[in-house]
């Protein structure tokens, strides 16, 4: 479900707003623009995403948090490697979406599997990098939603 950036948590405004300093007078900064040290505070919660010439997505980054959530981690894997088969089209239609637009994108993700667990919903900010005209790359900052998790459910994935 998309969202406005007033619903983002405070943690992903504070985010979008280094995007768009990064960004000055551009329709969006270089990935260049961004080092490990500026996005220490996001560290856990981002992924690093190439779009490839051939459509597919790349993760040059995994978010620590969702790889521990997920209990593996696609950093430098394809996402048609992954094993995100339920949540693909949904998830490349957003990359695609944002890089089309060439600006922020902010969505709420309500988790639905057929797994048997509760899977915690999230805020995904979808930020696109790249020089000249055309956006290659995605910075995705992610906000997990823990409090929403059943208290009674131990099957819960956080």
């Amino acid at each position: 479900m998309q969202t406005t950036e007033a619903d983002l948590p405070d943690d992903l405004k504070t985010l979008l707003a280094l995007w768009r300093m990064h960004a000055g007078a551009r329709r969006f900064p270089a990935r260049e623009t961004f080092d490990g040290r500026t996005l220490m505070p996001w560290a856990g919660r981002l992924h690093l995403i190439e779009s490839l010439e051939d459509g597919d997505f790349f993760f040059h980054r995994f978010s620590p948090i969702s790889a521990a959530r997920l209990g593996i981690d696609h950093t430098g894997q394809r996402l048609s490697a992954t094993v995100l088969d339920e949540r693909n089209t949904a998830t490349t239609g957003a990359y695609r979406r944002c890089l089309a637009l060439a600006r922020p994108v902010c969505d709420r993700i309500m988790p639905r599997m057929d797994d048997g667990k509760h899977h915690t919903p999230y805020d995904r900010l979808m930020l696109p990098l790249g020089g000249d005209e055309r956006p290659n790359f995605l910075l995705v900052g992610l906000w997990f939603h823990p409090a929403e998790i059943p208290a009674d459910n131990h099957t819960a994935r956080i």
